[in-house]
């Protein structure tokens, strides 16, 4: 990947706005999750960082597990299209 492409898709990851509420599909591990909790984090080497936590539920199964997803990670994902995004903030 080029030097361009990658910088061509950091500007796409910047415009993502993830909102409490929005649905992702992670199509590599075939789930799909619901953000429910913002939360910023003070880390000592990356300074303010946020993460995610995150409903995920397998296919059709109405089981879910719980985790936590940092934000510039699941925002690249976006940009790169291994996870789908629908924001409730869209019309």
């Amino acid at each position: 990947m080029s030097e361009s492409e990658l910088e061509l898709l950091r500007a796409k990851a910047k415009d993502v706005t993830l909102s409490i509420g929005d649905i992702i599909i992670d199509h590599i591990a075939e789930m799909r999750g619901i953000l429910v909790n913002r939360i910023h984090h003070i880390d000592m080497v990356e300074d303010d960082i946020f993460l995610w936590e995150v409903k995920l539920f397998k296919n059709n199964n109405s089981d879910y597990t719980e985790t936590i997803m940092e934000e510039e990670g699941l925002k690249f994902s976006i940009a790169i299209g291994t996870v789908e995004w629908h924001s409730v903030e869209q019309n």
